[in-house]
């Protein structure tokens, strides 16, 4: 069993350890707001020494894209955009996120979003979609 790797829910027993190393991993990222948000639950890995790893889930809500009617107005699209993210904040607050993100790369539309309520974050962003995890890889059989 020590070769082996498992993952469990945090228990409050591992507080002290988990907020140790969060605070000591380098470019972690680790954002103490995060764990605060009503939705946020922390899977701990372990092996056979105990625990190995750390990491806090969170839900936050995605603006997945933004489809603007061609030809509207710059001042129409902005104000588009406002009220979208108001109602998009109104619902993150209904459900319990703690944030909400907006992928671009229009760069007027980015110039929106800054102008709104946005950050821009220095990371790259990674997605896994679950659809894809059940795809057949090329030259795969399936027998």
């Amino acid at each position: 069993m020590k070769n082996h790797i498992f993952v469990r829910p945090v228990r409050p027993e591992d507080r002290e350890l988990f907020v140790k190393w969060s605070c000591e991993t380098k470019n972690n990222l680790f954002d103490p707001d995060v764990v605060r948000y009503p939705t946020t639950f922390v899977f701990c890995a372990f092996d056979g020494d105990g625990p190995l790893a750390y990491c806090p889930v969170q839900s936050p809500l995605m603006m997945e894209a933004l489809a603007i009617r061609p030809g509207a107005p710059p001042e129409k699209a902005a104000m588009a955009l406002k009220e979208l993210t108001q109602a998009v904040v109104t619902q993150a607050h209904v459900k319990g996120s703690g944030e909400v993100y907006f992928l671009c790369r229009d760069e007027e539309t980015i110039l929106l979003a800054k102008r709104q309520a946005f950050e821009e974050l220095p990371w790259r962003a990674f997605r896994i979609k679950l659809s894809d995890l059940e795809k057949p890889k090329p030259n795969e059989s399936h027998v």
